[in-house]
C-alpha cells in the first residue's frame, strides 16, 4: 500500500532541499514560505497540507520545475 501522499511529499521536499545544501531558513528566504511552514511540511507525520501557491513558491525557491517537486515515489 503506498504511503500517504503527504508523507511522500515531506520526504521528497526534504531530499530536494538537502541536495541543494539549503537549510530550512535558506529555502524560506529563497521561496517566501515561512520556516515554520517548511518545517511542518517536512515532518515525518506532516500536519499541514500544501497549496498550489506554496508548491509554486517552493519550486522556484529550489530552482526546479513544479513537476519535479511533485514527482513522488513510493
Amino acid at each position: 500500500m503506498p504511503k500517504d501522499i503527504r508523507v511522500r511529499f515531506a520526504k521528497h521536499l526534504k531530499q530536494l532541499r538537502e541536495r541543494r545544501k539549503y537549510t530550512i531558513s535558506q529555502l524560506a528566504k529563497r521561496s517566501g514560505v515561512s520556516r515554520q511552514h517548511i518545517r511542518d511540511l517536512e515532518l515525518d507525520v506532516p500536519q499541514k497540507r500544501v497549496t498550489i501557491v506554496t508548491l509554486e513558491k517552493l519550486a522556484k525557491g529550489l530552482g526546479v520545475p513544479m513537476w519535479e517537486l511533485l514527482r513522488l515515489r513510493d
